[in-house]
């Protein structure tokens, strides 16, 4: 399901990754913004550095002619029909990834640009924690909680529905409150006048959520 949006906040991109998008622009017939940049692009919660582009369609083999005649790459660094994964000159990670839960999604749309809805990226970033994720997929999640974009219990119907047994509730909620491997955990604000949790703050928040949940 598509449905227009307001507004995206560039601001959450620098200079070169607002270019990036802009040269995107081609892929969104057959894309859609996903992850962190897709997220924050519409919530404006930290600035986000990677793109991920999912497609419910496997990737072609000449998708990376198609790639490198719109952007200015660098390496590739994965191709194949799961994934076409490149760096740019400026070492702009891009990533092209056959998701086949795609049509299960609510997409936004906005500037020529198509986005999983803030809900939707709730859900694919449970999946991806329930995996072991990194650092800023939990903040994502944190932010994502407590603003009541969603709740615990509708995040973990709507994963339960979507990726069926590939995911394990109680393997996600264990995963969320446990932040011991983390080594990274850089976020950066949008602007100077934005104050972020503490990595224990986020933590305690998560435990809390996670025991009201199961109590």
């Amino acid at each position: 399901m598509n449905q227009a949006i307001l507004k995206l906040h560039h601001e959450i991109l620098d200079k070169d990754r607002k270019k990036i998008l802009q040269d995107l622009l081609p892929f969104f017939s057959d894309f859609i913004l996903a992850g962190g940049t897709g997220l924050a692009l519409q919530i404006k919660h930290r600035k986000s550095f990677d793109f991920d582009l999912f497609s419910h369609h496997e990737i072609q083999m000449q998708f990376a002619q198609k790639v490198k005649k719109a952007l200015d790459i660098h390496q590739v660094s994965e191709n194949s029909t799961d994934e076409l994964t490149v760096f740019t000159e400026r070492d702009i990670k891009i990533s092209f990834l056959y998701y086949p839960f795609g049509e299960k999604f609510i997409v936004n749309q906005s500037e020529g640009i198509r986005l999983y809805s803030p809900e939707s990226i709730a859900v694919q970033k449970a999946y991806t924690i329930g995996r072991r994720g990194a650092y800023r997929d939990y903040f994502d999640i944190y932010t994502l909680l407590s603003n009541n974009i969603i709740t615990l219990n509708d995040l973990l119907k709507k994963a339960q529905n979507i990726y069926g047994s590939l995911f394990n509730d109680r393997l996600f909620l264990e995963q969320l409150t446990y932040f011991d491997d983390f080594h990274n955990f850089d976020i950066i604000p949008v602007s100077e006048d934005n104050t972020l949790p503490k990595p224990s703050d986020v933590q305690r928040y998560l435990e809390e959520i996670v025991k009201g949940y199961i109590s």
